[in-house]
């Protein structure tokens, strides 16, 4: 297993005032990923460097002030930093994001390197469980092919990095509570599932992360890298399941409906297609690599997303 640091971190605040020696530059510092991810950066003693467009995503922090659109920015950040977990994205324009990575490898200079990636990247699979030897696709949608980009970028670059393939990511951040939650739920109306008969719904589902274990693979993965990419998960649901909870959780007036694939029209259930998948992902690369076991429970990730605030 090799070994993302040199020497031993020491504390935050050294006992002469000083920082640690250990600078982590996180992008997308007050997003779902990296809000945790520098929690977690921080209480195993990391100096911590944020490049957030506005905000102060804690207190310890050093703030770079910065875009992904915006190159300057970047280079700024990138300067003497010992390691670096890129989570930011734009959801949207691959081009920006690409371009982003091609600026922040330019100017990596030393230490371990993080990307978070995407499950999106394996596309429509028939094989059943994904592994990380599976074959990835270009072709799935804008925001997978920018991750498949990036991840063959860094890897040409060489140097110690790891790779996180992430799944939904829930857990007590605001941004995260959006996502959860659409506006059917959230004003009672019916929650329109795939399914013609209650075996066929019951294979339907997906994988999601809690941020907070996410959080404690990243910063693990700095200390030892893969040279690889990981599936990272908790686990696995079924959509049933989850708005069954959600609709408890929030008190919510809906009711489940399960109807034929072909009769849901996209009002009633927008990326239809993706809640009819069957898909299972392995994490027994996860599991061997850093032994991760979840320390939240999918009920327990639901209950604090919800209740995050606003």
């Amino acid at each position: 297993m090799t070994n993302g640091f040199s020497g031993t971190n020491r504390p935050f605040h050294a006992p002469d005032g000083c920082y640690s020696s250990v600078m982590i530059l996180v992008t997308g510092g007050s997003g779902v990923v990296g809000h945790f991810a520098i929690e977690e950066l921080l209480s195993r003693g990391h100096s911590v460097r944020a490049l957030v467009r506005s905000g102060v995503p804690t207190n310890n922090v050093e703030i770079a002030k910065g875009d992904l659109s915006d190159a300057a920015s970047l280079e700024r950040a990138m300067r003497g930093v010992d390691g670096v977990v890129h989570a930011a994205c734009t959801f949207k324009d691959s081009a920006i994001d690409i371009a982003a990575m091609e600026k922040l490898l330019n100017h990596w200079r030393k230490g371990p390197f993080v990307f978070i990636s995407t499950l999106d990247v394996y596309g429509i699979m028939e094989a059943n469980p994904i592994t990380e030897e599976d074959t990835v696709s270009r072709n799935y949608n804008d925001y997978a092919t920018g991750k498949v980009v990036c991840e063959e970028m860094l890897q040409s670059k060489g140097g110690e990095f790891t790779i996180l393939r992430a799944p939904y990511i829930w857990g007590p951040h605001p941004t995260a509570r959006k996502r959860l939650l659409n506006d059917r739920l959230l004003h009672g109306k019916d929650i329109i599932l795939p399914g013609s008969t209650e075996s066929e719904w019951k294979q339907y589902g997906d994988t999601w992360i809690d941020a907070r274990d996410l959080a404690w693979i990243i910063a693990e993965c700095l200390q030892h890298p893969v040279n690889g990419a990981l599936n990272v998960l908790s686990g696995h649901f079924l959509w049933h399941d989850l708005y069954a909870s959600l609709i408890r959780l929030t008190e919510s007036e809906s009711a489940i409906v399960h109807k034929p694939l072909a009769q849901i029209n996209d009002d009633e259930l927008s990326k239809k297609f993706l809640y009819a998948q069957t898909w299972k992902f392995s994490d027994e690369k996860l599991k061997e690599h850093l032994a991760f076991h979840p320390r939240y429970s999918l009920e327990q990730t639901l209950n604090d997303t919800v209740n995050a605030s606003l």
